[in-house]
């Protein structure tokens, strides 16, 4: 054998699953799925066993997968052949997390007639580091809206700027496009009630616009797991991997004013109007779930795309709690089966009815 070990860059992260496994390249922003199998042979490689002992260990008869398997890393750029000495010039990725904002991300649930109070949210958390901001307005804004939104941006560090609401035929594809030209914090629209097939044309003009003819009157649309909300990055990885990758620097302050981890949370640290959010994260539960990760979750924590999904904590299956009575439960809203491999429509689940039942309130909406 003319090469002594093989070395997979330290970019390519593997996350074994109870049926298969994903290696998710964090350069490259993507993730494709690979054999346990390999997955293991991988997990050698990394602790620097030589490829003569691990085709030795697989036996002869083994060497054509071997092969096709490290044929399969070099043409995917997953990793290099080489000597002992290449080898250790690769230090291993430091998979601490660390963000120095207290807060990154708030949910501002916000009626339209209070709009001009928002400015005096967004500066206290912009004190605590916070850099994204999702508003969720129930009711049509119309252009004058957009534009008192847009001004109470200008001269802050926040980087972007989400923005939910009703959609009203007021807000013209014209419309929308001098928004985003000047709005160049706002990252995100989405509108909900509109019309069907409704569309932008060409995304390049614009920032992420989505219309959806789903009607919202509160925070129930939270918790929906789906592929199409995976992501491939080194920031939201190392997240997923060390705490909670919802509520990890999360803060939300829902329609009356309360402060919460997230709006569709029953549990309320104080109230906008007669606390601060700096005060409010004080408060000795505010924390708790900071550091559940997707390892400590029922099922979750078997399955390959734990660090690449996201999480729920507001709408849970209700059947695992932890030492401390934090709910450990599988997101409602997820329909993969990792023992399976297979996505199915959670609502009809029959192990999911007993959970659905207690939100169905909620989730009617």
């Amino acid at each position: 054998m003319k090469h002594e070990y093989f070395r997979v860059y330290t970019n390519c992260m593997v996350t074994k699953g109870y049926t298969k496994s994903v290696i998710s390249d964090i350069q490259r922003n993507n993730s494709e799925f690979i054999p346990n199998s390999l997955a293991d042979i991988i997990d050698r490689l990394n602790q620097k066993e030589s490829l003569a002992s691990i085709y030795n260990d697989y036996g002869e008869e083994s060497h054509p997968v071997l092969d096709e398997y490290f044929d399969f890393l070099i043409q995917k750029e997953y990793g290099f052949y080489c000597n002992s000495e290449e080898f250790d010039m690769f230090i291993n990725l430091d998979l601490r997390y660390q963000n120095p904002d207290l807060i990154s991300n708030i949910i501002i649930e916000i009626k339209r007639n209070e709009l001009p109070a928002l400015k005096g949210v967004v500066s206290q958390a912009e004190k605590l580091g916070c850099k994204f901001v999702a508003l969720v307005c129930y009711e049509s804004l119309d252009a004058d809206d957009f534009e008192m939104i847009r001004l109470m941006f200008d001269d802050t560090i926040v980087s972007s700027v989400e923005i939910i609401a009703q959609y009203s035929e007021s807000i013209t594809a014209k419309a929308i496009s001098e928004l985003s030209t000047k709005f160049e914090r706002l990252t995100s629209l989405f509108l909900f009630n509109a019309p069907p097939n409704m569309t932008m044309g060409s995304r390049k003009k614009y920032c992420n616009v989505i219309f959806s003819q789903k009607k919202y009157m509160n925070f129930s649309f939270c918790g929906g797991i789906s592929s199409d909300h995976f992501q491939t990055n080194l920031p939201k990885v190392l997240e997923s991997m060390n705490h909670n990758s919802c509520l990890n620097r999360k803060i939300a302050v829902d329609l009356k004013g309360n402060i919460k981890n997230c709006p569709a949370m029953p549990e309320s640290f104080g109230n906008i109007k007669n606390m601060t959010l700096s005060e409010a994260i004080k408060h000795q539960k505010f924390d708790q779930y900071r550091d559940i990760t997707k390892d400590d979750v029922t099922v979750c924590k078997d399955c390959e795309f734990r660090y690449i999904c996201t999480d729920c904590r507001a709408y849970t299956e209700r059947t695992d709690y932890d030492k401390n009575l934090l709910d450990i439960s599988k997101p409602l809203k997820c329909g993969y089966d990792p023992y399976t491999g297979k996505w199915e429509e959670w609502s009809t689940s029959e192990l999911k009815q007993k959970a659905i039942n207690h939100y169905k309130q909620l989730l009617k909406s």
